[in-house]
């Protein structure tokens, strides 16, 4: 370090903040891990995909044997691939599912109960005009009034109806019920609605049926009546109130439906549907028993076996495998595009797909190895050979990628692995289902990790998972004898344990590979068994309380706003180690004076700003990872050292030297995470607060509120993620802290009840009762100075 220090107070103050600038740019660059290689990256990826067809791709093997006609099966033979044969029954099936899909045809007349209320209006407007005929007697005007109104009238009815003084008001009235139904669409019975789905409805004068899935503007005839009812109390009579009976029977008689079914219309839907139905075929699964052991071969079976050997090309062939890189290559792709393009995309960094690959080649061995030796095992104990696929710790994958990537990842890679797998052990969907139970479980319990042991947990977890699933999916399946389910439940059992202990042994290769902390990492390092942090407790005593204490404050903070708290005391703990380098520089390690007093404000100003480029030094040379740089380089941002500033200005003044503001600010960068913001606020009000002597609540919180509204003014907080209502909660967490944790209030204790004759003892207390006093104030004083 000495070599270091001198180089230090050889720079410049401008060269002092140059070197921190360049180093926390370097440090937090990643530059090998986030700058496109296109020419390595490319041949990489496809070198992947050629690896995992070579490794699912199952070898050929020869033609099934075919026993003769009505002969005796020596051995058990199943099929070792798909085939389609044709099946009428699913086909019948698919036929009434193709009918039942078909909606029902409707036909709309908007304009008819218009027409009718139009036609009614106009009939009884007549009779006034007939009326004054004097040629034509009564019987024929009541004839030709029920001619145009379409129903029978009584003659007492029509008199008084020639005899309103104003029979307008009786058109009037009539239009007013007539108009309820003709706005809305009236059918006969809503029965003939179907429940559920949708209709067409065919408007009067259109080609093209509307699709109408909601029914309450539909009303029957017998709804449309309640209504007119309901609003008789509102019609218009006018002098025509003496037939207000007749007019509302009227209007409902002139009620009918303006929509109809079509069974015409709704046959030829149907037949059209039906058309279009293709023929099914019957699936013969691969792994499905065509002839047991000691069972007679039939024609069926013998035709099934044929049929197999036929399409058989004695494995894959190089067409075969081509699509199967092609169907791989397609996943990742797809898989790649899902994450980028959803409401919320994924930030996806060139490492973590390297981690992903990295995890699905490694799993996918492990996978391969257990089958393997599975059936090794399942042949030696006489049990079903497919049973050997239950081996397979497929949710290895999910741990890892969930710890270093993230859940949705994880998620992604347990399901392409979970389909090569299957495909690889000749498989059914329900194994696939037994692998992806394993793979959600392992995604879930992985994520609260906190402790190695904890990876236990994860693999107990998944172990109980898969051995709950196994009778379920071998009783779906139906391709293992039920005797054999306790043994393949063991099977299960193995592979999570097989999970637990390769994530024990692949998550510290990942983390040193790939130089990243996962949140078990990150809870080992703060036990306090770190060098950095023991070099911190020893050397920089009073560093050390500070960070402890910005710790406690972060992690409330990162609770409070659902931040991640773990991560936040980590890189609170670790954040100052560059001043464990010369920790006598820096107030909260002073005891007797301030050693900045004989300084040169520039040069105590480079003292300080080496402690970040120290600090970045430390923190790559023990592969503390990323959430550690980020603490180290950021946790100060931009902000101006006032105090030597203020002293370079003051000397200014005399020697006339120009002082730029610039030069004491730090480089940045400012907090980028939400969990930098906070350890920057944190480090702000642990030392602010410090130097008050026994505040009151209201003192703490009016300091902490100063403060962050301090870094917000000057912008330190603009690159981070939090909100108004974020530094809300933060200062209330802030505030409950200090004064529950810190300033709490204690009880004094009386003075300890001393005999006459003990007037010795009595002294020596005393002596040692004001050493710890005079202890205490300078403990005090050096606080206030840092």
């Amino acid at each position: 370090m000495t070599d270091r220090s001198e180089t230090l107070f050889e720079r410049s103050l401008k060269a002092e903040r140059e070197l921190l600038s360049s180093s926390a740019i370097s440090a937090l660059a990643e530059e090998h891990w986030n700058v496109p290689r296109p020419l390595l990256d490319w041949p990489l990826l496809v070198l992947f995909v050629i690896a995992m067809t070579a490794l699912f791709a199952p070898l050929g093997l020869s033609n099934l044997p075919v026993p003769l006609l009505n002969s005796i099966a020596e051995d058990t033979i199943r099929a070792d691939r798909s085939l389609e044969v044709a099946d009428p029954e699913e086909t019948a099936l698919r036929q009434s599912q193709a009918k039942s899909g078909v909606q029902p045809q409707f036909e709309y007349d908007s304009e008819l109960l218009f027409e009718r209320r139009s036609g009614a209006v106009t009939a009884i407007e007549n009779v006034s005009t007939r009326k004054t005929q004097t040629d034509m007697a009564i019987n024929e005007r009541i004839t030709a009034f029920e001619t145009e109104l379409g129903l029978p009238v009584n003659a007492g009815i029509f008199e008084l109806l020639e005899g309103l003084p104003n029979i307008e008001d009786a058109g009037a009235a009539l239009a007013f019920f007539l108009a309820l139904p003709a706005e809305r669409m009236v059918m006969e019975d809503r029965a003939l609605l179907p429940e559920r789905g949708a209709i067409q409805l065919l408007r009067t004068g259109t080609q093209e049926p509307a699709t109408l899935f909601h029914f309450e503007a539909l009303i029957d005839v017998a709804g449309a009546w309640r209504m007119m009812r309901a609003k008789a109390r509102e019609a218009p009579y006018g002098s025509a109130r003496s037939l207000r009976t007749w007019i509302l029977q009227t209007a409902l008689a002139l009620t009918e439906p303006n929509v109809t079914y079509s069974a015409a219309a709704t046959q030829s839907a149907v037949e059209n549907a039906l058309a279009t139905v293709e023929p099914a075929s019957m699936h013969i699964g691969r792994g499905e028993v065509i002839v047991r052991e000691g069972d007679r071969v039939t024609q069926r079976a013998q035709a099934r076996l044929l049929a197999l050997n036929e399409v058989r090309q004695g494995g894959l062939g190089w067409v075969d495998s081509v699509a199967f890189a092609v169907f791989l290559a397609g996943l990742v792709g797809l898989g790649a595009f899902f994450f980028r393009s959803g409401r919320q995309p994924l930030h996806f960094t060139r490492k973590n797909g390297y981690i992903t690959i990295a995890a699905i080649t490694l799993t996918g061995l492990i996978c391969v190895g257990a089958l393997y030796a599975g059936r090794g095992i399942a042949e030696g104990i006489g049990i079903d050979l497919h049973a050997a696929a239950f081996l397979s710790p497929v949710a290895l994958s999910a741990v890892i990628v969930s710890n270093f990537v993230n859940a949705r990842v994880s998620l992604m890679v347990g399901v392409v692995l979970s389909l090569l797998v299957t495909y690889h052990a000749d498989g059914d969907i329900w194994l696939a289902a037994y692998y992806l139970i394993g793979v959600l479980v392992a995604g879930i319990a992985a994520r609260r990790c906190r402790h190695r042991k904890d990876l236990l947990k994860v693999g107990a977890a998944v172990a109980v998972a898969q051995a709950v699933a196994v009778p379920l999916v071998l009783i779906l399946g139906g391709g293992t004898a039920y005797a054999d389910i306790p043994l393949v439940v063991v099977f299960a059992l193995v592979s999570g344990s097989l999970v637990a202990a390769f994530a024990m042994g692949l998550l510290p290769l990942f983390e040193y590979a790939f130089d990243e902390i996962t949140d078990v990492r990150l809870m080992e390092l703060t036990t306090g068994d770190h060098p950095l942090l023991k070099s911190l407790a020893l050397q920089s005593p009073g560093t050390y309380h500070h960070s402890v204490m910005i710790a406690n404050l972060s992690e409330a903070a990162a609770e409070a706003i659902e931040a991640n708290a773990l991560k936040c005391r980590v890189m609170a703990l670790y954040h100052d180690i560059g001043k464990s380098v010369r920790p006598v520089y820096f107030a909260e390690n002073q005891r007797e004076g301030n050693i900045h007093d004989g300084l040169p404000p520039e040069l105590s100003a480079r003292i300080i700003f080496s402690h970040i480029t120290e600090g970045i030094h430390l923190a790559r040379k023990h592969r503390m990872g990323r959430p550690v740089l980020e603490a180290v380089t950021q946790h100060q941002g931009t902000t101006l050292l006032r105090v030597f500033y203020h002293r370079a200005m003051e000397n200014a003044r005399t020697t006339g030297q120009q002082v730029n503001e610039a030069d004491y600010r730090y480089p940045g960068p400012k907090p980028r995470t939400r969990e930098s913001g906070i350890l920057m606020l944190g480090d702000s009000v642990e030392a602010a607060t410090r130097a008050l002597g026994n505040p009151s609540p209201a003192e703490l919180k009016e300091r902490v509120g100063k403060i962050i509204a301090e870094k917000m003014a000057d912008g330190q907080l603009s690159d981070c993620a939090l909100t108004i209502a974020d530094l809300t909660r933060i200062e209330d967490a802030f505030t409950r802290v200090l004064i529950l944790g810190v300033y709490h209030s204690r009880i004094e204790y009386p003075a300890s009840n001393v005999l006459p004759g003990d007037r010795q003892t009595r002294d020596s207390n005393n002596e040692d009762t004001d050493g710890d006093r005079n202890n205490d104030t300078s403990q005090g004083m050096a606080d206030r100075a840092s």
